[in-house]
């Protein structure tokens, strides 16, 4: 059911978008294989994160498994000025919408785990949607012409919101650099909250809104 509001809507992957997720899942990874693992500032041309680590998907998906379950997610570092890049957002008058693809199995810790990540790294929100069809799913929540911009760091969630018609923005990765089917890319957060706001206030101009409120 669509929602009654009609404001703009700015939507935020978090694991590898806010949070160094590849730089910290590598590193738990060396530990749970036993063996080094790629450097995670190593360009990786489109590569499955599972084959970058030189391993088969089952085992992969037991070693996130463990991660997720572990609950080491709680400690993933956040990246400088997310959280002044959110209350920005905000700020400027959209309802901020943070989308992700936790978990590739549903797990009962998996909320609590990312709520405790929200609140440790203080990142405001509005709403939290989970979910392999993230942006279908949005969509259905709030409707296209509401949604101003999406940022992902991955090219077939991005690809996903690309055939909705969705403006995306890249946030640039080692693991990324070869996908150029988007509208923008940022490489720090700084820049990020300069691209949105701007988005934003052209938004709010194109359906007769006042760009100040």
């Amino acid at each position: 059911m669509k929602r009654n509001n009609f404001g703009p809507v700015v939507a935020l992957d978090i694991d590898g978008t806010l949070g160094d997720y590849h730089g910290h899942f590598l590193r738990f990874s060396s530990d749970w294989y036993g063996r080094q693992m790629p450097d995670p500032t190593q360009i990786n041309p489109g590569l499955p994160l599972h084959q970058f680590m030189r391993t088969s998907k089952t085992t992969y998906r037991q070693c996130k498994l463990a991660y997720r379950q572990g609950g080491i997610e709680r400690s993933m570092p956040v990246y400088n000025g997310v959280d002044e890049l959110c209350r920005s957002i905000r700020k400027a008058g959209a309802e901020l919408w943070l989308c992700t693809t936790r978990p590739y199995l549903k797990l009962d810790t998996q909320c609590p785990n990312t709520l405790h990540w929200l609140r440790r790294n203080k990142i405001q929100y509005d709403h939290l949607i989970s979910g392999t069809h993230k942006y279908r799913d949005l969509v259905k929540q709030v409707g296209k012409d509401r949604i101003v911009c999406v940022m992902d760091d991955l090219p077939e969630m991005l690809d996903q919101a690309n055939s909705l018609g969705i403006t995306t923005i890249l946030r640039d990765q080692p693991y990324n650099r070869h996908y150029d089917q988007h509208n923008f890319a940022i490489y720090e957060m700084g820049g990020a909250k300069s691209l949105i706001v701007a988005l934003l206030y052209d938004w709010k101009v194109n359906h007769g809104l006042d760009p100040r409120k």
